[in-house]
């Protein structure tokens, strides 16, 4: 259940930018990649693991704006044209509704949306220019469905969602497609962070048990794998998708079919 096969050569010969790829789904979706064929631009505030595949790696504060183009200038002189751009990276807060700080917020949104959309404006142009590009950002369903105690991430998320509409339809007619995956529960850890960076697993709380898996709200009854979000990530980013765009594939298990 944690592999999901592969399709190789999916990706062949394509080369592509991940953000957030030091963990999760993020170094799901490079692994996935490699064996897709593609090679590996991965990006992350972290130190990263080495990967078993063609890939280089970039340590980015992506909420650092002002330096996304000259990080895409970068990858572009050291490995070539970016084909495809995953805006996976992520930051999730937790803060009671009078709690949250103005500066707290805007870390929030600067990372979860600032970030891919201003990624997404420096690799485009280029996309265009070669009449071909895929853009896949990763968002939640905090994007579509409130949350208690995530106001700015789910504020970054919603923002996302319709960021990669109104992209998708900016660059309609070039050969650029832009979509989102929005998952729901995942087996892999998110850390908060105004937590002293604690991490938790959503699916080994008692909460998610209780109120999702055993009354049936969640109906596969399981968090997912990173791997199982990294697959539809591959599909849209490649050229097997060819008519898809503007569109944010809910991946979360049915969760939100019983909301």
């Amino acid at each position: 259940m944690n592999n999901v096969p592969a399709t190789p050569g999916l990706l062949a010969g394509r080369t592509a930018l991940v953000t957030g790829a030091a963990q999760g789904v993020g170094r799901a979706v490079v692994e996935r990649f490699l064996s897709a064929g593609a090679s590996v631009a991965a990006v992350d505030i972290q130190t990263m693991e080495p990967f078993a595949g063609p890939t280089s790696n970039w340590k980015c504060d992506l909420a650092d704006i002002a330096a996304l183009g000259d990080l895409v200038d970068s990858v572009r002189e050291s490995v070539g044209p970016i084909d495809i751009l995953v805006n996976n990276v992520a930051i999730i807060r937790e803060d009671a509704l009078f709690e949250l700080s103005y500066a707290a917020y805007r870390k929030v949104v600067a990372v979860n949306l600032d970030s891919p959309i201003f990624l997404t404006l420096a690799v485009a142009p280029q996309m265009v220019e070669r009449g071909y590009g895929r853009i896949v950002n990763v968002t939640s369903v905090h994007g579509a469905h409130g949350f208690e105690r995530t106001l700015s991430y789910g504020v970054a998320k919603a923002g996302l969602n319709n960021a990669t509409k109104s992209l998708a339809v900016g660059l309609s007619g070039s050969g650029v497609l832009v979509n989102a995956v929005a998952p729901g529960f995942l087996t892999v850890p998110m850390q908060f962070e105004n937590d002293s960076g604690a991490e938790t697993v959503e699916e080994e709380l008692e909460r998610f048990e209780q109120a999702y898996v055993e009354s049936g709200r969640l109906p596969i009854r399981r968090a997912a794998r990173a791997a199982e979000i990294a697959a539809q990530v591959a599909w849209l980013g490649s050229e097997a998708n060819s008519y898809v765009t503007g569109h944010v594939l809910v991946v979360d298990g049915g969760l939100t079919a019983t909301f």
